[in-house]
């Protein structure tokens, strides 16, 4: 999971490269801690990419390091700084043989963002902790733009307290994959009744044919954005300082007098 960062201008970037890891069973915390500190590494190397990375709630047990780029020459541009920086180059042959210990399999994926699939788009990062993921794919030779059209539109009915930003994979998954990141604050969220008036203007729009002609399936997963794994802007980290830039606990903290091993175990974990 090579740390990579976006100029953080407003709005989503153009480009998003994803590095997808699954844990090898047993070795998750063990592999975030290894993350941690390789993404440690290359911030005191200085002048990388910004790079958020989340981990899984549902679904395989993933972490997905997220690195936005303005054009395709920029991904490359820092890939090959990746090899030709001396500093990098020391911090990929420490860190990166090690992940064979803590991972089972990795996928690189490029996407493009697709602003005319997206759902008010421009919201403040910092202030959410979770992205809900919907993974789809269409059948080849399907608009998408049709199903999205048909969504967004009674969103908008509903009035949705809602922030959806959908990218199109180029490279890297199936044919028609789409990836679609919609912003979590907290998991209340999901208490909240169903909404009449989306509800309804889906049901008016016939979405339910719409979408099963055009999809050929749709995985939805959460993940929980992971503040020591990632690097991002104090713009974005000013907007939940204790959430953002809290510290990993200390392993090595002596136990208070009189804590039980198992608790002391607990505490390490943390």
């Amino acid at each position: 999971g090579a740390q990579a960062q976006p100029p953080m201008k407003s709005g989503p970037p153009k480009i998003l490269e994803i590095i997808r890891e699954d844990s090898k069973p047993g070795k998750s915390i063990a592999h975030r801690q290894h993350e941690a500190a390789w993404t440690q590494a290359f911030i005191q190397a200085g002048g990388i990419p910004y790079s958020l990375v989340m981990s899984s709630v549902t679904g395989p047990d993933q972490d997905w390091f997220m690195t936005g780029f303005e054009s395709y020459a920029a991904v490359e541009k820092w890939n090959e700084s990746l090899d030709s920086n001396p500093a990098y180059r020391k911090i990929m042959a420490t860190y990166l043989p090690k992940e064979s210990d803590y991972v089972q399999e990795s996928r690189f994926i490029l996407a493009d963002y697709r602003p005319d699939l997206s759902f008010r788009p421009d919201f403040e990062l910092g202030a959410y902790k979770y992205f809900s993921v919907a993974i789809v794919r269409f059948h080849p030779g399907v608009d998408p733009k049709q199903v999205y059209k048909v969504l967004n539109e009674a969103r908008s009915k509903g009035n949705l307290d809602m922030h959806g930003v959908v990218y199109e994979v180029r490279s890297g998954m199936p044919l028609g994959s789409f990836l679609a990141f919609y912003a979590v604050k907290s998991l209340a969220d999901w208490d909240h009744p169903p909404n009449e008036a989306y509800d309804a203007a889906l049901k008016e729009a016939n979405f339910g044919e719409v979408f099963g002609k055009a999809v050929v399936n749709v995985e939805f997963r959460l993940f929980s954005f992971s503040p020591q794994m990632s690097y991002m802007p104090e713009s974005v980290t000013k907007l939940n300082p204790s959430f953002w830039n809290a510290k990993p606990a200390m392993a090595k903290t002596p136990a208070a007098k009189g804590t039980t091993a198992a608790a002391k175990k607990e505490t390490e974990k943390k």
